[in-house]
């Protein structure tokens, strides 16, 4: 495939593209992520609407379940032009990390056909601002227009947070049933009540990384729990599934201005999906119940940012009064001592420090 290489930005206004070559690699959207003038996505093709997105996502996984998949390889010219022109991805995908749920190849699609991030339970529990702030960059720079959640059955994520919230909820009855047995025995003394009292929660676990991620998304087996008004543990968790997608859903439009804006206005729609390992098939769940309470909500960084967000603008400011003065009398410690300290060595000390809370 001949095109010609740009040396500058990659901009459809600087991309020549030959009739021969524009015919060849116009692609039907009923067959692949296309159209794409270059036979893949870049930033000389024009963003898909939402609703041809999800055209295109919903037909990829038709073929990937009946084993008519299209994506194949890149050949050379198709990685020149993506490593050239950049990316123009159909649409933003978060997913779970399991190996057994690969996003890319369930819609059959191609390098820089999707911008797809996955972690364990497809969630914004932890490192909220790394998922949230890599759907703001997709939906702002990329111009991706459909961000979707996709939860998959059998999550590992969701079951072993459920096996929690059911351990925890039968530990609580057992504690709630000793202080009553406690209260009611006229024999038993103080002394021996407190010391009959069972462990709590999780005391006989080593604390880890993995056991905070689980703790983080025992409230969506609890919900899950509660709509369904009991159940066994694996009726909770399959439901806790989507309780989590709508959980995810939710945090986006809560934390994030830029995300929320784009939904109110129609330009980019945020929507739920469930992946059925066993049949392959895609559910595609809508629009959260509470997407239209939640475009007024106020929330403009994800908690675990927010406090470096003020650090950074505090930082910012004090910068910017050091450097229109010379000489300033400033408090460097805790007890109060200031002394005299020029703003180039101001800006070294304070900076480090900044950085180093920042880090």
């Amino acid at each position: 495939m001949a095109y010609y290489q740009n040396t500058g930005l990659p901009t459809a206004a600087s991309m020549v593209v030959t009739t021969a070559m524009s015919d060849a690699s116009q692609e039907d959207p009923s067959e692949g992520f296309g159209p794409s003038r270059l036979g893949v996505r870049t930033t000389v093709d024009e963003p898909l609407s939402a609703s041809q997105a999800i055209e295109v996502l919903q037909a990829g996984n038709r073929r990937f379940v009946q084993g008519d998949v299209k994506a194949g390889g890149l050949g050379p010219d198709m990685r020149r032009a993506l490593a050239s022109h950049g990316q123009r991805p159909v649409a933003t995908v978060i997913g779970c990390a399991d190996s057994r749920c690969p996003v890319e190849q369930l819609f059959d699609a191609r390098p820089g056909d999707l911008f797809v991030l996955r972690n364990a339970g497809n969630t914004c529990t932890h490192a909220e601002g790394s998922m949230v702030g890599s759907v703001e960059y997709s939906v702002a720079i990329l111009e991706t227009k459909m961000i979707l959640v996709l939860g998959h059955t059998g999550c590992g994520a969701i079951m072993g947070a459920t096996k929690l919230f059911l351990e925890r909820s039968t530990q609580k009855y057992i504690e709630m049933t000793c202080r009553k047995d406690a209260q009611e025995s006229t024999d038993q003394s103080t002394e021996a009540s407190e010391s009959a009292q069972p462990l709590q929660p999780g005391c006989c676990k080593k604390k880890s990384t993995l056991l905070g991620l689980l703790d983080a998304l025992v409230p969506v087996a609890e919900q899950a729990c509660v709509e369904l008004e009991g159940g066994s543990t694996e009726e909770i968790a399959a439901h806790a599934v989507k309780v989590n997608v709508w959980r995810t859903i939710n945090f986006l439009l809560s934390y994030s201005l830029i995300i929320r804006e784009k939904v109110a206005s129609g330009e980019v729609e945020l929507q739920g999906a469930v992946y059925n390992m066993s049949s392959g098939a895609v559910e595609f769940l809508g629009k959260s119940p509470k997407q239209e309470k939640l475009l007024n909500h106020d929330g403009h960084v994800v908690p675990s940012m927010g406090g470096l967000a003020r650090q950074a603008a505090q930082a910012a400011s004090v910068f910017h009064f050091f450097e229109c003065c010379a000489v300033q009398r400033v408090v460097l410690s805790q007890d109060g001592i200031g002394q005299d300290i020029k703003w180039p060595q101001m800006r070294r000390r304070l900076g480090a420090e900044v950085l180093y809370q920042l880090s």
